[in-house]
């Protein structure tokens, strides 16, 4: 607890008031049938003290509220200046297979690489976070952010693209994470670029990706590339090197990508391996970070101020009767 007005509590000199005031003369006596008896009763004196008693706690309550007693009532991160990180997430076709393995069985690719990046995004709670999808064209889901709930929906809402956008665009992706995290308020910027096919865009003039990871490394921004799933070899075997028109992702470029852009090529052939990529990720992206939390505070007046009312609802009520003071 904490209190937002701390002088208010001078005003507790001001409880004496009530007991100086009462004993600074003699009180008339209530005329009664009971003789001459100058003498006081013991009943009139414990009144006459609970009057002057009402009115001193009237008055320290009064303080007490002048003071704003507060209680914290949740913090709220303001402003975080760790690493400025942007997921750029393919979302061709060819990532509705449901061959990816995982716990519980096969799912689709995209499916995997939304949940695990979800679960990187709540680990990187100081970090600005945007989200990028592409196929034939980039689309900024989400800009940089520390709103985690807006950043969950947003990678929820990714879908699969239909076949008019469908195509792999990787350099034009990159130059949309670029100008996402270009002007974030980080030391440390970070792309990371997920795919599971080869860059092959139908738009015209697309961006080369290997143009696009120099600007990257040019702006100071590292690029890592996830790889997801194994392109098959020359006969079909997996793990071995793609052959020129082979299917699946294009590790040779990749891992081109990363090593121009300063960062490091990664694969992953199952929901745990891309677990795995995106832990190595976290653990490689790691700043100090200076942040702002702003603290709420609920005020606690109220419940004084009352009992400072109901306090002088008694005197008067005590002092309507035989206790009042005549001139």
């Amino acid at each position: 607890m904490r209190f937002g007005v701390p002088a208010g509590f001078g005003l507790l000199l001001l409880a004496l008031l009530p007991w100086i005031w009462g004993s600074r003369g003699p009180r008339v006596a209530w005329p009664t049938l009971g003789g001459f008896d100058a003498g006081r009763s013991g009943c009139a004196g414990l009144l006459r003290g609970m009057t002057w008693a009402a009115r001193g706690a009237a008055i320290a309550c009064l303080a007490v509220a002048l003071a704003r007693p507060q209680w914290p009532g949740g913090r709220v991160l303001v402003a975080g200046r760790g690493v400025a990180i942007a997921a750029l997430i393919d979302r061709s076709s060819s990532m509705k297979a449901a061959d990816f393995p995982s716990e519980g069985g096969p799912v689709s690719r995209l499916e995997a690489a939304k949940r695990t990046l979800a679960r990187f995004v709540r680990a990187r709670s100081d970090d600005l976070v945007g989200v990028v999808a592409f196929a034939n064209y980039p689309d900024l889901v989400a800009a940089p952010t520390l709103d985690r709930s807006f950043l969950l929906d947003a990678v929820r809402s990714i879908r699969p693209a239909g076949a008019v956008d469908d195509g792999t665009n990787l350099g034009d992706a990159i130059a949309e994470g670029l100008g996402a995290i270009r002007g974030a308020p980080t030391r440390r910027k970070v792309l990371v670029l997920l795919t599971d096919g080869r860059n092959a865009p139908a738009v015209p003039s697309p961006l080369d990706p290997a143009v696009a990871a120099g600007l990257a490394r040019d702006l100071g921004v590292t690029l890592h590339t996830i790889a997801v799933g194994r392109p098959p070899g020359p006969k079909g075997g997996a793990g071995e090197a793609p052959t020129d028109g082979g299917e699946g992702p294009d590790l040779a470029l990749l891992a081109r990508l990363a090593e121009i852009g300063r960062g490091r090529a990664f694969v992953a052939a199952d929901a745990e391996a891309l677990d795995r990529v995106f832990r190595e990720i976290d653990a490689l992206e790691k700043s100090p970070v200076a942040g702002t939390v702003r603290t709420l505070y609920r005020e606690g007046y109220a419940p004084w101020a009352s009992a400072a009312l109901a306090l002088l609802a008694i005197d008067l009520a005590l002092g309507a009767g035989r206790l009042r003071r005549l001139p």
